[in-house]
């Protein structure tokens, strides 16, 4: 891998001032590991491809002077520095203007952490972005309303460091948050998406969402889970209200995106299923069914992937499973329909679930781990394509195309799952001979 400082060393060779900036400064001053790499410089995007000449270069902004260089892989973000601009679109400026001074550079930057910038050893920090470093606070260079004005992403990116740093948002820039927030769906979807997707993957995410909804995102990007707030759940199993047992679920799971966004919402179809029992006790027949539901639309809204949403709804469908004992025949049929990495995510949603209740008891998920294990190493088919006979077979036995040859198959499958008939061709036919 080429390193900071040759990258570095190839632009101030050829009389270009280059920087350091960005998040890779800011992880360096705090320890932490970086796997991105901004650099700030005098060369014009024409200048930085002539450069790198003899390296994969990829035009990721060229008119806003960004050119990606690649070298194995590793990537380095290069920018020729810009002057401060108005945003059209709040997230395009209106013009770039190109500058030769770093500190028209710094100024332009969202948040003080942010923007510092280092060359030959020596740290530039016009904004006291090492002071907020230490009292780990997010601040924004500046106005911070003409800073949010300018890009309302900021919001949430704000709300990200704030998270995955454990710093504090200062109050001032919590304030242009605030009265912004209901505009924060004028931007991209996509770029709202990445951004949550790294606040639901941080150590703590229940308090990324704790902070969007003090901030008035929440009801904005994720109106049913804002729903759930307060909603008393009258259930013996339940000390927490729907939201606040959703975020305990939320910081018990893995940092697996499908399973935070399924543990987000797995409950939220509560308030539309809620009844009282003749005891008090709180009852939500098939409110997994409307959580997924509402999660499908939720996620079809922000832009995710088919395939995203498909194993993300499946694990909020399911997640009241383990209310029955897991059995062989159970574990192994969600296996076919769910996949083994599907079930694995279900289990460990589950765990979570059942351990931010008062029943906190998750010996049965523990057993359908250890089924798994089971049903994985035996001999019985995993799928429809490892049973030893198929279609054209029961054609050649005198089963026509239709609904008999396909419930016979059907019937076939379910013995062979269910351990009642063996997997092999022979016994399989034999079956048939006998039970036309």
């Amino acid at each position: 891998m080429i390193s900071n400082d040759e990258i570095l060393t190839l632009l101030e060779e050829k009389g270009y001032k280059s920087y350091l900036v960005g998040g890779c400064l800011r992880d360096s001053l705090l320890n932490k590991e970086s796997h991105d790499v901004d650099i700030s410089t005098q060369a014009l995007p024409e200048e930085i491809l002539e450069v790198f000449k003899d390296y994969k270069t990829v035009d990721i902004g060229k008119k806003f002077g960004t050119i990606k260089v690649i070298y194995y892989d590793f990537e380095y973000e290069i920018t020729t520095m810009r002057k401060e601009s108005s945003y059209k679109d709040k997230r395009h400026p209106d013009k770039v203007d190109f500058t030769k001074d770093i500190l028209e550079d710094l100024k332009r930057r969202d948040f003080t952490i942010n923007a510092m910038a280092k060359r030959k050893g020596k740290i530039i920090d016009p904004f006291d972005g090492k002071s907020d470093l230490k009292t780990k606070t997010i601040r924004a260079v500046g106005d911070p309303v003409a800073r949010i004005n300018e890009d309302l992403l900021r919001s949430l990116r704000a709300v990200r460091f704030a998270t995955s740093l454990d710093f504090q948002i200062e109050e001032n820039l919590k304030k242009a948050i605030k009265n912004k927030a209901s505009s924060i769906n004028e931007i991209s979807k996509e770029r709202i998406r990445e951004e949550i997707n790294k606040i639901l993957l941080s150590n703590k995410p229940s308090r990324g969402i704790r902070l969007l909804d003090e901030l008035g995102l929440l009801e904005f990007i994720f109106p049913e889970v804002f729903r759930t707030k307060g909603f008393n759940q009258h259930s013996t199993f339940h000390k927490d209200d729907v939201y606040n047992h959703s975020l305990n679920v939320l910081d018990k799971t893995k940092a697996n995106l499908n399973i935070r966004m399924a543990a987000l919402y797995h409950d939220v179809g509560k308030i539309d299923t809620f009844f009282l029992d003749e005891n008090g006790e709180g009852r939500f027949f098939g409110h997994q069914k409307v959580s997924e539901n509402s999660l499908r639309e939720r996620l079809k809204i922000l832009k995710y992937s088919n395939k995203f949403i498909e194993d993300t709804t499946i694990l909020v469908r399911r997640h009241m499973d383990n209310t029955n004992t897991y059995t062989k025949k159970s574990v192994r049929k969600l296996l076919r329909n769910l996949g083994e990495e599907n079930l694995l995510n279900l289990f460990d949603l589950q765990k979570a679930d059942v351990l931010s209740t008062t029943f906190s008891d998750a010996s049965n998920i523990d057993l359908g781990l250890k089924i798994l294990e089971e049903v994985k190493n035996d001999e019985i088919p995993k799928n429809r394509s490892e049973i030893a006979i198929n279609g054209k077979d029961l054609i050649l036995l005198g089963y026509k195309e239709g609904v008999e040859l396909g419930n016979k198959l059907k019937e076939i499958e379910n013995l062979i799952y269910d351990e009642k008939l063996k997997n092999n061709k022979d016994d399989i036919i034999k079956y048939i001979k006998e039970n036309r």
